[in-house]
């Protein structure tokens, strides 16, 4: 008989594989709001096809994380291509120089340019936009990163923390990126490439709920906990779904603010709302009466004249996600969807020639509150604070993309589950979490 109990709150990548591993030896329950598990990465069947909350693929620089997760579910390897869309043009992602020599030499002369001057003209390395100017140039900046920033965190770039571009811009500036295209070393910048399960994430996602269950685990779905009761600066119980459950360590994947007015934070939440803000992603579906329609399996669009940021194609990563003659493009935006913008961005694609509305046979919307955390200047001092306050609870963890307001990708979500079932079977202390979650700050994402 397992002699612990640990409650688990939310069942995103985080939670789900912290269940996985903890249910092996504890008493788990894993406790989520919606009827759904997966959070941002969750997948759903609608008729004919198998998809996805986005393009969600699977890859990782971080040691044995593919390994774990190919034992859960046989997973394909894909040759990724993806490209960027600049002046009316198709550019291999990352940016090349030599494409951009050919395709915009203006641009690339100003972008020789900017090399020689960027170390002349330095600015302080205190924003998102500073912090690449100096490492890329203007030119470079305008071209590929500033219009992308506004689109997607609907934040002035000069706003927006250094910190930010740290972690979304795997490359350390143009002298690695010419060295990567002279010696053919772009592994830094760009996965050659990606793994996938062949029924789409939610087939991984489901046999991490299938292995906890298996485990003697309890998945509720459509739940919440309502109270939660501390003694000795410890979580002793809890309220789900009106009945008390006494626990032996608590793990919150949730959003911070919805966990401070949990454990009864609320002027803390009140700052949290105000100060750590999360970006909307509405994704519109197309279904479309053709095999495929992209080359790529995405394709990013940075200039502000698209309504959109990025499309991408679910054949693209497994050809059992649908039937042979039909498929769906994925559009993201950030912009509030009515049909007046889904016709405009319909025409859009009709003019670089993506599809032919025609061929559409129907589109539907989907949508995430919290789906991009929004890091600007001052991020750091709200956040540490209610981190603080939750680490002063001693049988309490905050982790995840939502739990630690941390820009990561699901290997990075499955390492960090791996790293606290650690901590709690090895019985760590706090300053050993402490370390943890600086290793955790090291996290760089790689497209």
């Amino acid at each position: 008989m397992k002699k612990q109990t640990i409650v688990i709150l939310g069942s995103g990548v985080t939670g789900l594989v912290s269940a996985y591993y903890l249910s092996k030896e504890y008493s788990v329950i894993l406790v989520e709001k919606n009827g759904f598990i997966g959070g941002a990465a969750a997948g759903f069947n609608y008729k004919e096809f198998i998809l996805d909350f986005g393009p969600h693929k699977l890859y990782t620089e971080l040691p044995g994380i593919l390994n774990e997760m190919q034992k859960v579910t046989p997973l394909l390897k894909i040759k990724k291509k993806n490209s960027i869309y600049l002046n009316s043009n198709y550019f291999d992602f990352p940016l090349k120089l030599q494409q951009i020599l050919l395709k915009m030499p203006k641009k690339a002369i100003n972008a020789g340019f900017d090399i020689i001057l960027k170390n002349i003209n330095k600015l302080p390395d205190d924003s998102y936009e500073n912090f690449l100017i100096n490492r890329f140039g203007k030119t470079l900046y305008n071209l590929s990163f500033k219009d992308y920033a506004e689109k997607v965190w609907s934040t002035d770039p000069k706003d927006l923390s250094a910190e930010l571009a740290r972690r979304r811009v795997a490359i350390s500036g143009i002298s690695e990126l010419i060295k990567s295209i002279l010696f053919n070393k772009n592994k830094k910048i760009s996965a050659e490439y990606f793994y996938y399960p062949p029924k789409g994430i939610r087939q991984l996602l489901d046999a991490l709920s299938d292995k906890i269950k298996e485990n003697g685990g309890s998945v509720f779905l459509n739940s919440e906990v309502s109270e939660i009761s501390l003694e000795d600066n410890k979580v002793k119980s809890l309220n789900l779904n009106k009945k008390e459950i006494k626990t032996d360590y608590l793990l919150s994947t949730i959003p911070l603010d919805d966990f401070a007015k949990l454990i009864g934070l609320d002027n803390e939440s009140r700052e949290i709302e105000a100060d750590l803000k999360y970006q909307k992603l509405n994704i519109i579906y197309f279904i479309l009466n053709k095999q495929r329609v992209l080359k790529d399996c995405w394709v990013f669009f940075p200039e502000k004249r698209f309504i959109f940021q990025r499309i991408s194609e679910q054949k693209a990563f497994s050809n059992q996600l649908g039937p042979e003659n039909k498929t769906v493009l994925m559009v993201e935006t950030t912009k509030e969807v009515n049909e007046n913008l889904i016709n405009e961005i319909i025409a859009q694609l009709e003019s670089i020639k993506v599809f032919d509305k025609k061929d559409i046979d129907e589109s539907f919307v989907k949508s995430y509150n919290k789906s991009y955390p929004i890091y600007k200047k001052e991020f750091k001092r709200p956040l540490n604070k209610i981190i603080k306050k939750i680490e002063s609870i001693k049988n309490l963890y905050s982790l995840g993309r939502a739990g630690l307001f941390n820009y990561n990708n699901m290997d990075q979500c499955w390492d960090m589950a791996l790293k606290v079932s650690e901590q709690i079977k090895e019985n760590k202390t706090l300053e050993d979490w402490k370390k943890t979650k600086e290793y955790f700050e090291s996290y760089r994402i790689v497209d």
